[in-house]
């Protein structure tokens, strides 16, 4: 009987022990469980500062590199939070402080970078919409088209207007839109034309159409611009004896009828006064490089 009893004492014992060992195991488990969610809650708290704390450095550090530039050297920056002053960075730390390019081109970059031609309207054939297609101010009004010139501008309907319809130049300016600036592109396509009398007339209308809807616009007649020697050489009537010949037209009709003439070739021709070849892939209409030294010309000069 006594066997017996001990036995049972025995097995009684062993339960108590497995039982007592899977409740040790849980609370490990549970342990373990709670400590990974603190600890994976902490490295994920941890990661974001850290990316914060490397943005803010990093805009800190632009910061710092854009007041180095535009200071003189030997002056002093100051660490925030503290009045103390460090020494001014050693010239090979501040390499965008130094001079421009001077072989650089003149309108690489326009010095006017407030003028977001908002006030401005463009008014011309595929070059404008050259100049269009790399124009960085989304202000800025185009009523430009492929194959269009001083006649079409009134009779083709190539211009996209606030209804959704197309119109022709003048429709969209009958719009109403005020603008303070009027540049118009236009003579490259009529260098053909026989009578050149014809297209200071046309020319004149327009102007005049502006002025019925902008009447404070100051408006800008830009020269054509040069083809390259090798598009001059073709032999055709697209060529730089008759951009001269008809830049004087228009020079001329500006002096007469109170617009500004914007001689835009000063900014793309070489020193012969042609298109550079590698300004062009058709010696007409220009790479975006030289697109943007004429934007810069027309912001820096007006």
């Amino acid at each position: 009987m006594d066997a017996k009893n001990n036995k049972g004492r025995r097995q009684r014992s062993r339960v108590r022990l497995q039982q007592n060992f899977v409740s040790l195991c849980c609370l490990l488990c549970v342990v373990f469980a709670v400590g990974w969610i603190i600890h994976s809650a902490g490295t994920k708290t941890a990661f974001f500062t850290s990316s914060d704390s490397s943005s803010q450095k990093a805009e800190e550090q632009a910061s710092s590199s854009q007041s180095e530039s535009s200071s003189q050297a030997g002056n002093e920056s100051s660490v925030p939070g503290d009045s103390s002053s460090q020494p001014a960075p050693d010239s090979s730390s501040s390499a965008s402080s130094q001079p421009a390019d001077p072989n650089a081109h003149p309108y690489a970059q326009a010095k006017d970078t407030e003028d977001e031609l908002d006030d401005a309207l463009f008014i011309g054939d595929s070059r404008t919409v050259g100049l269009f297609n790399i124009c960085d101010k989304p202000k800025a009004t185009f009523y430009c088209s492929i194959g269009l010139n001083i006649q079409t501008v009134f009779e083709t309907q190539a211009i996209a207007l606030d209804n959704g319809n197309m119109g022709t130049v003048a429709d969209a300016l009958a719009q109403g839109h005020k603008f303070k600036r009027v540049f118009i592109n236009f003579g490259t396509n009529e260098m053909g034309w026989p009578y050149y009398d014809n297209f200071i007339g046309l020319y004149k209308q327009l102007v005049d159409k502006v002025r019925e809807y902008s009447p404070d616009a100051k408006i800008y007649v830009e020269s054509i611009l040069p083809v390259t020697a090798s598009r001059d050489a073709q032999g055709d009537a697209i060529n730089n004896t008759n951009v001269e010949k008809l830049n004087r037209y228009i020079k001329t009709f500006a002096e007469q009828n109170n617009c500004t003439y914007l001689q835009c070739d000063a900014a793309v021709k070489d020193k012969d006064g042609k298109l550079p070849e590698d300004a062009s892939t058709d010696g007409i209409h220009m790479t975006i490089e030289y697109c943007k030294y004429w934007l810069n010309y027309i912001i820096d000069e007006t």
